[in-house]
């Protein structure tokens, strides 16, 4: 599946880059070739473990992310690619999206930080709740399922 930038020339959405080839923080937009759904994506640094569907916490301080956990607090986005420690790549912050999801979570329902860095569940069995997604498919055993994301936000929930 490829994606075709809509507002700005030259990125490979799904490129692992290892140099800084546009600039932190820079936003663009994207169709996917294959289902034509539009995304939004942001370009930041990458962390040790990431996969292509992996959930991130982004600071927009430093233009970073680590691997999403429970307990984190702040905006949450998609990794596009295997973007690891001193590499860079795109994270996807709205439309549909591929993220790595818990198994047994239900279509349409919210999302929370699992105990598994990276990776979001359908229970609130922890504390945070990501703001702004929901699973748009079952996920049956676990792995990439489509999500449907709007600016994602982790917070605390109540428990």
């Amino acid at each position: 599946m490829g994606w075709n930038t809509i507002d700005l020339l030259g990125p490979d959405i799904t490129k692992v880059y290892t140099s800084l080839e546009f600039n932190l923080g820079q936003r663009c937009t994207a169709r996917n070739t294959t289902t034509g759904y539009v995304g939004e994506f942001v370009f930041m640094t990458g962390v040790a473990s990431t996969v292509a569907t992996s959930w991130v916490l982004m600071s927009y301080d430093d233009h970073s992310t680590s691997l999403l956990a429970d307990g984190d607090i702040g905006p949450v986005g998609i990794a596009m690619a295997a973007t690891v420690a001193d590499t860079y790549g795109w994270y996807q912050i709205r439309g549909k999206a591929s993220g790595k999801v818990a198994a047994g979570v239900n279509e349409n329902v919210g999302l929370y930080a699992s105990a598994t860095a990276g990776t979001a569940g359908g229970t609130s069995a922890g504390k945070s709740e990501i703001i702004g997604a929901c699973s748009a498919a079952a996920s049956g055993a676990g792995g990439a399922t489509e999500v449907e994301i709007n600016y994602p936000v982790c917070g605390r929930s109540a428990g």
